[in-house]
């Protein structure tokens, strides 16, 4: 089975957008190369829930700088409201051009990740988005083009599907069981406990997995939602 047939196959089990968000990661490189994968939820008004990143140290970072930015014409994060209202796609890819390099969003938002280029891509149903992505090369990479555009856009059925919210009935018991099967992980940890449920050993990654995993709002942007729905800083 190819990478698609796989991604397709996976966006349909059923499991919970939580449990999607990382096991679609893998496949995503496949098909559209990059160096890493930032994946969130959002809640009707915008406001930023749940969300996964390759690289653990991301919430943190966009916590602390991204809600600087929201303003800013030439950075990326100004795009993400009018492209969470379109349901767009690789609305930032024209920005990354010119000064880009050498801009203050740049070198104090995406440069300490070791990202540079971004192919952005939001996902939902009848005009309502609830879930997004970056997928980011290094600097030394290659630019993101309209190929890649074309393939992240094939698979935005399958991704919404995967990524829709599900009320609370609809949750599956076996998820888990049916995130073992789908493919390789895109993150493992690992947990050892003693006979009476003491944690005896843990790899430094597991609580943030399991935030993960349980859906803790990532509030990358440190905002609320001021009366036009638009971002405000707290």
């Amino acid at each position: 089975m190819g990478a698609v047939e796989h991604l397709k196959t996976l966006c349909c089990l059923g499991l919970k957008p939580e449990s999607a968000m990382v096991a679609v990661t893998p496949l995503l490189h496949e098909i559209v190369p990059h160096g890493g994968t930032r994946v969130g939820l959002f809640e009707p008004d915008g406001t930023i829930g749940p969300g996964y990143s390759e690289n653990p140290e991301t919430g943190a970072h966009l916590r602390e700088h991204l809600w600087r930015f929201m303003n800013d014409p030439l950075g990326l994060a100004s795009l993400v409201v009018p492209e969470f209202r379109a349901v767009g796609i690789g609305w930032a890819l024209h920005r990354q051009g010119g000064s880009y390099l050498e801009s203050a969003y740049y070198r104090e938002v995406e440069a300490p990740l070791d990202s540079c280029w971004v192919l952005d891509a939001m996902f939902g149903d009848r005009g309502r988005t609830f879930a997004g992505v970056n997928l980011t090369r290094p600097r030394s990479a290659r630019r993101f083009t309209g190929d890649d555009v074309k393939r992240l856009d094939c698979l935005r059925p399958w991704l919404a599907h995967a990524f829709r919210p599900r009320g609370s009935g609809d949750a599956r018991p076996h998820d888990q069981n049916l995130l073992g099967v789908a493919g390789t992980p895109a993150r493992s940890e690992q947990l050892i406990l003693t006979a009476d449920a003491k944690v005896s050993f843990q790899t430094p990654g597991v609580e943030f997995l399991f935030r993960v995993i349980e859906g803790e709002p990532s509030n990358c942007t440190r905002t609320h939602q001021s009366e036009t729905g638009c971002p405000r800083r707290f």
